[in-house]
């Protein structure tokens, strides 16, 4: 290392050592939770505008579609699956939105941090795909299981 290489210090190794220091899963996991909340409440970090827009427009989107599912109720039975319908359009145009417009994020990461990033992308919607599954599975068994048994 030449003289006019920067001298890396101890608050430039602290981040990397930690990094490769390994903690339990759970640890790992409130550690991590802990982190990302600190970096949102870091007025430092800046968040480009699209992003902003994205995540009102996420925002919106569920209002909305809470809106159109509690429409039924309101008197407008007859108008149910409409409103189930717009409500389900307005959350998944807006979560692909949100979504899109982060995956850019993976071309200037290391090849390792854009590959973690990405089985975590993979991960979670997974785990969304089969808590929805089991979610319907619990819903059919409770209103028809009686009848679906007796058969």
């Amino acid at each position: 290392m030449s003289a006019s290489e920067p001298q890396p210090g101890p608050a430039a190794d602290a981040p990397v050592e930690r990094a490769n220091q390994r903690i339990g899963v759970i640890a790992a996991f409130w550690e991590s939770l802990a982190h990302v909340r600190q970096a949102t409440n870091d007025k430092a970090v800046t968040i480009r505008e699209t992003d902003k827009q994205s995540a009102r427009i996420l925002r919106g989107s569920v209002v909305a579609a809470l809106i159109f599912l509690f429409l039924p109720l309101a008197g407008l039975g007859r108008y149910a699956i409409i409103c189930l319908i717009a409500a389900d359009l307005f959350f998944l145009f807006a979560l692909t939105i949100f979504i899109v417009g982060r995956f850019g994020i993976l071309r200037v990461m290391s090849p390792r941090h854009a590959l973690v990033c990405w089985q975590l992308m993979v991960g979670t919607s997974l785990f969304s795909m089969a808590l929805a599954i089991n979610g319907a599975f619990i819903l059919v068994m409770v209103l028809a299981g009686q009848y679906l048994m007796q058969r």
